[in-house]
């Protein structure tokens, strides 16, 4: 699922990527490497797909701005407008993601 997501946002945004892996990361749902290697936390997929394509999006931002400048906030609202729901769905539900 995550693999065909990164997929496609990346075709609609325009962009490229070098490698995709999922991970258990400890504190993060995702990160992007300035070698524009993607990494994902593996209990995403137990998430909404809304929200799966929230982090996908914001990864794939990274690629542009690699930080979280307002720059990088607005590209993230062109693909995903309501990510603020996504984000805070992430932030209440942490806990819900890891026990399982």
């Amino acid at each position: 699922i995550v693999l065909d997501r990164v997929y496609i946002h990346a075709e609609e945004m325009g962009l490229s990527y070098n490698t995709v892996r999922i991970k258990t990361l400890k504190s993060r749902w995702g990160s992007c490497s300035s070698l524009k290697n993607l990494n994902f936390n593996w209990t995403l997929m137990m998430a909404p797909m809304p929200v799966l394509d929230y982090v996908v999006v914001h990864e794939l931002a990274h690629l542009v701005h690699m930080n979280h400048s307002k720059s990088f906030w607005g590209l993230v609202a062109q693909y995903c407008p309501d990510y603020p729901l996504y984000k805070k769905w992430l932030n209440d539900n942490v806990g819900l993601l890891y026990r399982i």
